[in-house]
């Protein structure tokens, strides 16, 4: 396959130069990262250079989410401005934060916003565009004024939803009015439509001149393809056009290649290599110059809505431990080798994939590459794919730039245990009749840059390194006495090391003492953009097992004591669905009850109950046993016999719509095996034999998006260390198992039904030792998802 770069034919127009990497800051993705500035300065820096710096990925573009505290995918992004006539706090939540830090990295970041819902004042105002208009300007006005943060791009229509093409008009020739403004707001481009995988927006504004004058950039989201109505725009009316979100890698590389059938752990869909050739395709096929990751680092706890999907995992802000994961070097072989405002190569761009899969996908690509060229100094770079199971030789031809007979460095992935961004070759063009020209190989499943520009950073593979424990007993009476005064305002009040996932949970002042408040009734709750569980926040290690937690509520008063709750939980793991593992509740009655996953256990009612006292609540999860105190007294307790029962996980804070506040949390170790280490169905401590189907690209509510079904006759062999082992996953039904350890008699035992990362399986009380366990199904079917060891 012959790829052309011709320094005399490369795409010089303006709205077509190469733009790069993008990154969306929202759904909860970076609220971690506050935790990371404040115990950890020098890594959160760190984590910047690693995401907007030269050496690194070179983001130069971020959009962040106008938050109306609901849950807009992965979790809750604060609302800055919940009623008319506060004044804008944009020290609530990461965005603006992390812009303004990001912008002392790269200057040249571009900033944009965009909202899922909008808070409840604009939704029921007699004039709604005019509250909407407040509530982008005086965001505006804050950002500035706070952070000296200035916006160069607007994203105005909903995100995913309906469009609203007056609001469009309105908000444009309102802002170019404005008088009132730190500086000039009118000279801010705006971005239509965040569209997932359409194009209406550009097929209503191809005939609306208005829109045509109006609108600067055209943006859609999970598709690498744009229709004649955008290309026109593009073409004929100078118009960007923006894939502006995109997936980053899902995959778990690192135990994927053993089962995807290739070896190299990229070839799923949502694996590296149809990341990688989603943007190559984005400018043949759509003449798309930029690509908006979201995210592109996933700053909160394993287990939200469409988690293990990032470039980088940051979520042990305690020790300020991070992963560059697999997609962080896919995204190297672009950002270190392509510069913003370099042209592309019209002959050396092409991708003959379709799309497929789960609809965003890129699939039965053969030949697929990317080239562009720097037309000042002549440097230019070609990435290419391959995504079948035979090698692929491809002819470079070079000419009409300044170093076209200049050696070019080849770097390449291949994935799995053999490497990730690896410099492989030096090649030497060779004079040809028109110019210069070289061959290269490119390996089954893999991804290959060359270019004559040197990498600003090194060689190396995404090592999982050891991941310090937080460490048991851990407190938080939200005073902080230990940290700046500044602590709380600079971060919107929020606590330590929480995600919130419904509600917004923040510290206020009240008789003197710190409380942890839960904010938002129904009367300031926003209209849901999906789901938005009950207010929840969780908080801590997922490895946390044998515990108990602890802390003292007070209720606010409500017209509907039986509906006023606040609760406590351990053993989250499952952020997705708001309730996980182990909860216990009591009303503002004296009501309470017992959960596992959502499911009442056990319920009761506390005769005398005063709501308008302060009152302790605790919760201890001991093996398979969950027991439950109101005030020091034990109200319940429950052991789980021959059933699921949650495996280790995060501690949470629960409350109905009201504003019931907590005080003096404390979650310490109890009796019994304090932590766990954690393994995936695909780590190499499992061996497989018989008929097993493995899954290397499943749903996120699977850990690490794997999951392996034995059928009838099927076994695994698990070698681990420690005193037990807990085996967990998704079972619809039940099955007969034997259990083997160490070689000893075989133990029959029916599995119960389990939800995701649900334990089904558990032998503790060993010795502290290396040891086997033998599972073979005797009958049924059997799921295994996560394995969990204790020591």
């Amino acid at each position: 396959m012959g790829i052309i770069i011709n320094g005399n034919d490369l795409e010089r127009r303006k709205n077509l130069l190469f733009r790069g990497h993008g990154m969306v800051s929202g759904n909860n993705s970076s609220r971690l990262l506050l935790d990371y500035k404040a115990e950890h300065p020098e890594i959160y820096e760190k984590l910047l250079k690693l995401i907007f710096g030269r050496e690194g990925l070179a983001v130069n573009h971020i959009k962040l989410e106008m938050g109306s505290d609901i849950n807009s995918s992965s979790g809750t992004e604060p609302c800055v401005k919940r009623f008319p006539d506060e004044k804008a706090d944009v020290t609530r939540g990461a965005g603006c934060q992390l812009a303004a830090d990001a912008k002392k990295i790269n200057p040249e970041l571009t900033v944009d916003m965009l909202w899922w819902s909008e808070p409840k004042w604009c939704e029921i105002a007699e004039d709604r565009y005019d509250a909407r208009y407040r509530w982008y300007k005086e965001t505006l006005d804050a950002a500035y004024e706070t952070y000296g943060l200035k916006f160069d791009y607007l994203s105005l229509v909903r995100n995913e939803r309906d469009i609203e093409y007056d609001w469009i008009k309105y908000f444009a020739a309102r802002i170019r009015q404005e008088k009132d403004m730190p500086y000039d707001y009118s000279k801010i481009k705006i971005v239509c439509a965040d569209e997932e995988n359409s194009w209406h927006f550009a097929d209503a504004m191809i005939n609306d001149r208005e829109l045509i004058e109006i609108v600067d950039v055209i943006g859609s989201h999970y598709t690498s393809r744009s229709p004649e109505s955008a290309q026109r725009l593009c073409e004929e009316y100078g118009k960007e056009l923006w894939h502006s979100e995109a997936a980053p890698p899902m995959s778990y590389s690192r135990g994927a290649c053993r089962f995807d059938g290739t070896g190299s752990g990229m070839s799923d869909i949502n694996g590296i290599l149809d990341i990688a050739n989603r943007f190559i395709a984005m400018f043949p096929q759509g003449k798309m110059t930029m690509c908006e990751y979201q995210p592109v680092i996933s700053a909160y706890y394993d287990g939200v809505c469409y988690c293990h999907k990032h470039l980088i995992s940051a979520c042990d802000p305690w020790s300020g431990h991070y992963v560059l994961d697999s997609g962080y070097y896919m995204a190297m072989h672009f950002s270190q080798f392509f510069r913003k405002g370099w042209c592309f190569a019209k002959d050396g761009c092409f991708c003959d994939g379709i799309p497929g899969g789960d609809g965003h996908a890129i699939v039965n690509a053969t030949h697929s590459y990317m080239s562009a060229a720097d037309p000042e100094t002549g440097d230019y770079s070609v990435v290419i794919t391959n995504t079948t199971p035979s090698e692929i030789t491809h002819e470079i031809k070079v000419s009409g730039i300044a170093k076209a007979d200049c050696t070019v460095n080849v770097y390449e992935t291949t994935g799995g245990e053999r490497g990730y961004f690896e410099k492989r070759e030096e090649i030497a063009p060779k004079p040809s009749a028109d110019g210069y020209a070289y061959t290269v190989r490119v390996k089954p499943y893999s991804l290959v840059t060359l270019s004559t520009l040197t990498p600003l950073c090194g060689s190396f593979s995404p090592e999982m390194t050891e991941r310090p424990l937080l460490t048991l007993p851990y407190s938080d009476d939200y005073e902080y006495s230990d940290k700046p005064s500044d602590y709380l305002p600079s971060r919107g009040y929020a606590p330590r090391y929480t995600t919130d996932q419904g509600g917004a949970f923040e510290v206020v002042k009240i008789n003197g003492e710190n409380r942890l408040m839960q904010m938002i009734t129904p009367e300031t709750k926003a209209s849901e953009w999906g789901y938005t569980p009950d207010p929840t926040t969780n908080f801590g290690d997922d490895r946390w097992f044998d515990y108990s937690a602890s802390v003292d509520v007070y209720f606010a008063a409500s017209d509907s004591p039986a509906d006023n709750y606040a609760g406590i939980g351990v053993r989250y793991s499952l952020a997705c669905v708001g309730q996980s593992g182990y909860k216990l509740t009591i009303c503002e009655n004296g009501g309470w009850r017992l959960c596992m996953s959502g499911r009442i256990i056990k319920s009761g009612c506390i005769d005398g109950f005063d709501g308008r006292k302060v009152h302790r609540i605790r919760l201890d999860a001991l093996g398979n046993t969950v027991t439950g105190y109101i005030d020091g007294e034990c109200v319940c307790s429950y052991t789980f016999d021959k059933e699921a029962f949650a495996s280790a996980g995060r501690a949470a804070l629960f409350s109905s719509m009201n504003k019931n506040s907590f005080k003096n949390f404390l979650a310490e170790p109890i009796d019994g095996c304090t932590y766990i280490t954690r393994f995936d169905d695909t780590d190499s401590c499992v061996r497989y034999g018989g008929k097993w189907e493995h899954t290397t690209m499943s749903s996120f509510r699977h850990y690490r998006r794997t999951i392996s079904k034995g059928f009838e006759g099927a076994f695994s062999e698990i070698s681990f260390e420690g005193t037990g082992i807990i085996l967990a996953g998704e079972n619809t039904s039940s099955a007969e198992i034997s259990a083997v350890l160490d070689g000893g008699e075989a133990v029959r035992y029916v599995t119960p039904e389990s939800g995701p990362r649900e334990a089904y399986f558990y032998i503790n009380g060993l010795e502290n030792k290396a040891h086997t366990l033998k599972i073979t199904v005797l009958s049924g079917e059997l799921c295994l998802d996560n394995i969990d060891t204790n020591s």
